[in-house]
Formats: structure tokens, C-alpha cells, sequence
């Protein structure tokens, strides 16, 4: 291999690992509160919010989808065998919520149900977007609610994950990103 060959390699190698590095920096800081990945396991009483700060995102993200936030909730189940469905709590007229999945199998999107027994140590995940329509834009706080996992067999609510979008432009709402 000559010197020249292996120069590019190590030049294509320091550039990969520069995008990689940068792309890491531009979510961690530029993108702070457009987005949450948080990990939970129910039943449990007492949890750390999400909070998610609106119209404080990078360039990318106002050039693209500037109106819109969303994130992923893990959700591990720690007791007995459940059959579990989820809702959104206290969401306004004006807040448009898509619900995704690509990594739980059996679930149900219509009902927002997982269509199998959990059991303990099972893992669910769930993704939501929320779009924001112009009215809410100038509130404070555009939502203050939460997801709740609730037992389709007795409707005891097993968790509950208080969400909550501030208005990162309004002067009432300074707040920071997606809690870790």
C-alpha cells in the first residue's frame, strides 16, 4: 500500500469521525428540548417529567419542521403479567399528536393498546410527535399533561409521565431542554 492510499484512508477516517462527533454535538446541545428518549418501568408513583421547549430548536429543525417536537418513551414493566393501554391526558384543541411505533409488536395503534400480556421485564416503546397549530403557539405552556399506562383488565393507572411543552419564545416560559 503505498503512502498516498493510506493518507486518504486516514483522511476519510478523520472526516467520518468528525461528522460523527458533530452530528453528536448538534443533538446533545443545539437541539436540547426538541426531543426526549427516557426510560421507565411501572407501576411506579413518582417519575422525572419530560419537558420539551418550543421554538428553541437549531436551524435544521426551524427550516424543516419547525412547528413540531417528539420523542420516545421506553417503558419496562417490573410486577406481574399485564395487558396495558396508553393515553395522552389533558391534550388541548390545537395540539395535533401522531402515535409510533416500529420496535413493539403487537401493538394497536387505533387503541393505543398492547394486544399481548406483558410480562415482567417486557419492554414497550411508544413515539409521539406533537404538531402545534398556530393558537397555541402564543401560550406559555402549550401542553401540560402527560402519558398514562393504564391495566385494560382493571384500569388502575400503573404510570403516569407528566409531559410538558413550554414556549421557549414566550417571555413568561424560559425553560431548559428534555429533562435527562
Amino acid at each position: 500500500m503505498t503512502v498516498e492510499k493510506t493518507m486518504r484512508r486516514v483522511a476519510l477516517l478523520l472526516v467520518g469521525l468528525g461528522v460523527a462527533f458533530a452530528l453528536g454535538y448538534y443533538h446533545r446541545e443545539v437541539r436540547r428540548g426538541e426531543s426526549y428518549h427516557q426510560f421507565y418501568t411501572f407501576p411506579r408513583d413518582r417519575v422525572r417529567p419530560v419537558i420539551l421547549s418550543y421554538g428553541q430548536g437549531g436551524v435544521l429543525h426551524r427550516l424543516l419542521s419547525p412547528h413540531a417536537l417528539g420523542g420516545t418513551l421506553g417503558l419496562t414493566n417490573t410486577r406481574n403479567p399485564v395487558k396495558v393501554k396508553l393515553e395522552l391526558v389533558n391534550v388541548p384543541e390545537g395540539l395535533e399528536v401522531h402515535w409510533g411505533n416500529s420496535h413493539t409488536r403487537d401493538f394497536n395503534l387505533d387503541k393505543r393498546t398492547i394486544e399481548r400480556v406483558l410480562n415482567p421485564g417486557d419492554s414497550i416503546s411508544v413515539h409521539h410527535t406533537f404538531y402545534i397549530e398556530r393558537e397555541l403557539r402564543q401560550r406559555p405552556v402549550i401542553y401540560d399533561g402527560g402519558l398514562r399506562v393504564v391495566d385494560t383488565q382493571s384500569e388502575a393507572s400503573l404510570l403516569f409521565v407528566p409531559i410538558q411543552i413550554r414556549n421557549g419564545e414566550s417571555r413568561e416560559s424560559r425553560g431548559g431542554g428534555a429533562e435527562r
